[in-house]
């Protein structure tokens, strides 16, 4: 099924953050059969964050509104075509009186993209700690610049198809603590801060939130055990996948109203894999969420420097 959207066409809607929350939902089918729709961001493939949001949207529509997901885990089995739609079939694996589990597959020809489990629960109280906070070198959302502003003057380095991700308008405003231009080789730790929020009104539905979150907590993860290395996820020394995320959800949280900084550092990279861990935090200094992604990142032997 042929239904591809272009990015430039779908941030010339009239209401941007609609079109987002659309693009993070599936429409029903038939009983446990729902349809995404694919957008080309520009690189030749479904963004993974897509898929993971819209397995989601399908794990909620299933379940309803009584239960949310805690956990959920992703499997990236093939890239997805930005030219065809997203068939997913969720099937209810088990339901007690406070979880529900849910196994979800993403396809495309016939063919498995994604599978995903998901654990549901109805909100309840119970014992509750929390380790760690905020740290300064994270800074605060109001005294950091958007991706966007750091690369507009930097605009004619950016491949043609990727330039419409750095606008200044979109609908979720990414703010890094510090910025890492796409180009830079310089050797660092692996690790980083971004924060991220909406920039308009969101409806009051936690479980479009936490599609939404899922979206953007795909946004540069894997490059994170790259910067430990003279590799650039841009250049195309470097094969890169998605292999496997996976996030927990600890608190509720409004992705409108509060600034959230998803902290991620990769502790190892070996076999050709990178693994990152994240955490999620609120400007005060609350843990909404941890994150987990693990990838390919092998080196091309006949990879071509882009830069440097």
């Amino acid at each position: 099924m042929k239904n591809v959207r272009k990015l430039s066409k779908f941030l010339s809607t009239k209401t941007r953050m609609d079109g987002l929350v659309r693009h993070v939902d599936v429409a029903q089918e038939s009983a446990g059969v729902y349809v995404g729709r694919s957008l080309d961001l520009g690189w030749g493939r479904v963004y993974g964050g897509q898929t993971m949001a819209q397995g989601l949207a399908a794990c909620h529509r299933l379940i309803g509104p009584e239960r949310t997901v805690h956990h959920v885990h992703s499997l990236f089995l093939r890239g997805g075509d930005v030219h065809q739609d997203l068939r997913f079939e969720a099937e209810q694996l088990a339901a007690g009186r406070s979880f529900s589990a849910v196994h979800v597959r993403a396809l495309q020809g016939g063919k498995v993209v994604l599978a995903m489990t998901a654990s549901l629960q109805a909100p309840e109280s119970g014992f509750e700690h929390q380790l760690g906070g905020l740290q300064p070198e994270w800074g605060r959302p109001d005294e950091l610049r958007s991706i966007a502003s750091h690369m507009a003057p930097h605009l004619d380095r950016v491949p043609a198809a990727l330039r419409g991700l750095y606008v200044e308008d979109m609908p979720l405003e990414l703010r890094p603590s510090e910025f890492i231009a796409p180009w830079d080789r310089a050797v660092r730790p692996p690790q980083r801060a971004l924060w991220v929020r909406a920039t308009t009104p969101l409806p009051d539905d936690p479980r479009l939130h936490q599609r939404l979150l899922t979206y953007v907590s795909d946004w540069g993860m894997l490059e994170t055990p790259l910067y430990a290395h003279d590799a650039l996820a841009w250049g195309r020394e470097v094969q890169m996948a998605s292999l496997s995320h996976s996030l927990h959800f600890h608190q509720p949280f409004a992705l409108d109203r509060q600034w959230l900084c998803h902290v991620v550092h990769s502790p190892v990279a070996s076999g050709g894999r990178g693994f990152a861990l994240g955490q999620v935090w609120t400007e005060g200094g609350v843990l909404v969420a941890s994150t987990a992604q693990e990838g390919l990142i092998r080196p091309r032997p006949d990879g071509e420097r882009v830069w440097g």
